[in-house]
């Protein structure tokens, strides 16, 4: 059984990952885009569950809130466009950002026992993780996208944005070990976000909107 969860989890991963990259880099329309986005979504939403499922069987304190942190990235990013009508979203929204609010207090809390452990590198990076979950909930509950119907777009970008960065990150922190791993699962991060700042910059840009 266990073997079985870690063949979909690594397939899936890589699968998601070739095609965020592809979606990525594809014009933002019907087609190539939105396809290889729901390849990404679901590939990514069952290696996630596959990875909770072997969490159970063999519990990482580190790995398991961060599956959880990628879920809460891409299932928001597709809320979004998924859910049309504002009073539907609105609801699921609330939900969805309670579970982020759990996510954040586990990360905060599995990040104190790290240090009580003396894991200070893992425990460091599980409290920045901890810090970005808190305030990406906190922007989130205030920035209900079921309000602010025109910034939906800028939303979703960040949403599917961090979802690709978290699975890079994954794939770095898998394959690259001459590095300290500090760097490994940071660098995406400050990576990808200079990048999805561009991007957002750039829609502004194209539609002419301050907001």
């Amino acid at each position: 059984m266990t073997s079985i969860l870690l063949m979909i989890h690594i397939v899936l991963g890589y699968t998601a990952l070739i095609a965020g990259f592809v979606a990525a880099l594809s014009r933002k329309r019907r087609g190539l885009h939105s396809k290889s986005g729901n390849v990404f979504f679901y590939g990514m939403l069952i290696s996630l569950i596959a990875a909770i499922f072997l969490n159970m069987i063999k519990f990482s304190p580190f790995l398991f809130p961060i599956a959880l942190f990628t879920l809460y990235m891409i299932v928001g990013g597709k809320l979004i466009f998924s859910l049309r009508n504002s009073d539907n979203l609105r609801k699921w929204w609330n939900l969805y950002t309670g579970l982020g609010l759990f996510i954040s207090l586990m990360m905060l809390g599995i990040a104190l026992f790290l240090f009580v452990k003396n894991l200070l590198g893992m425990g460091i990076i599980l409290l920045i993780f901890g810090i970005i979950q808190s305030l990406m909930t906190y922007s989130d509950r205030k920035n209900n996208p079921a309000n602010h119907s025109k910034s939906r777009i800028f939303q979703h970008i960040n949403k599917m944005g961090g979802g690709m960065i978290a699975s890079v990150t994954a794939f770095a922190a898998v394959n690259i070990h001459f590095l300290p791993s500090l760097v490994v699962w940071l660098t995406p991060s400050i990576i990808g976000s200079f990048l999805i700042a561009y991007a957002i910059r750039q829609r502004r840009k194209k539609y002419k909107m301050d907001y």
